[in-house]
């Protein structure tokens, strides 16, 4: 599944990511992985690992779970609609007030970080519209909070504060587009690790 010669890269800053360690990871993967026709991972998170094995293997199945239903939402929003997913994130970037105007650009931030929270739920039975928005404020907030953290609290609600970046980067559409290609034939479950169950046999690499 090579998509080319640029590689795509996580479109958020995640905890525990392994960007930083793919030189590592590949030293250690099977020597065979080419014999192995399934490829599973069931936390998915910032999807470094996921990225770097599609770009450079090849697979007849991928399939990618976490517990986190935002998260797979917006997998499956820039699956399915990234076109759309980056024109509401232009227009996010392109109304996100410079540096020099801090009170307007927290009072931004903090009514983008409300809206979303307003849709706390399901977000899988809201309209594709709303998923769309949703998935393009998720990047947003992800790329301008503090430390770029995805925290909620006990009732869903994302409650980092603004982050101190000057020129954050807010759209980066070339590698949403790069994303976009390379994760077509993925299956994204929103499912517990003990989903990956169902998918495992003999030519099946786990990670």
């Amino acid at each position: 599944m090579s998509n080319g010669p640029t590689a795509p890269r996580p479109f958020l800053k995640w905890a525990g990511g392994k960007r930083q360690l793919l030189s590592e990871i590949e030293e250690r993967l099977p020597e065979n992985l080419e014999d192995y026709d399934t490829y599973v991972e069931p936390f998915i998170g910032g999807g470094a690992v996921m990225f770097h094995l599609l770009h450079n293997h090849n697979f007849d199945q991928v399939v990618a779970l976490d517990i986190n239903a935002e998260l797979i939402l917006c997998y499956k929003m820039l699956q399915t609609d990234v076109k759309k997913v980056i024109a509401e994130l232009r227009k996010l970037r392109d109304r996100y007030p410079g540096d020099e105007e801090q009170e307007e650009r927290k009072a931004f931030f903090y009514a983008v970080r409300s809206d979303w929270n307003a849709s706390v739920g399901d977000v899988f039975s809201l309209k594709k519209s709303e998923q769309i928005k949703r998935t393009a404020q998720t990047i947003f907030l992800n790329r301008t909070c503090f430390n770029g953290l995805f925290r909620v609290n006990s009732k869903g609600h994302f409650n980092v504060p603004i982050g101190s970046y000057k020129n954050p980067s807010i759209l980066d559409e070339e590698n949403l587009l790069n994303v976009s290609k390379s994760i077509q034939y993925v299956q994204f479950h929103h499912a517990q690790y003990s989903h990956v169950l169902h998918f495992l046999g003999k030519k099946t690499f786990v990670y």
